[in-house]
């Protein structure tokens, strides 16, 4: 089973292709699979920002309610 990755270990993995297709001797092939591999990496971290966003706005909420009381 793969492990989990983190929103930093995804950023990580990110700066590391972003490196990797900046090398000009790169070939064809191997820069669309980087790019194939990066993209899925964004849709992951997008995934974390959201949620963190969600709980953000929970905890936000939830402060204010209890401002009120």
């Amino acid at each position: 089973m793969e492990k989990k990755n983190d929103f930093e270990t995804v950023m990580t993995k990110l700066n590391k292709i972003v490196e990797k297709l900046e090398d000009p001797s790169i070939k064809l092939e191997k820069s669309i699979e980087l790019y194939e591999e990066g993209m899925i990496l964004i849709k992951t971290a997008e995934k974390y920002l959201k949620e963190a966003e969600r709980k953000i706005k929970i905890l936000t909420e939830k402060d204010e309610i209890e401002d009120f009381e």
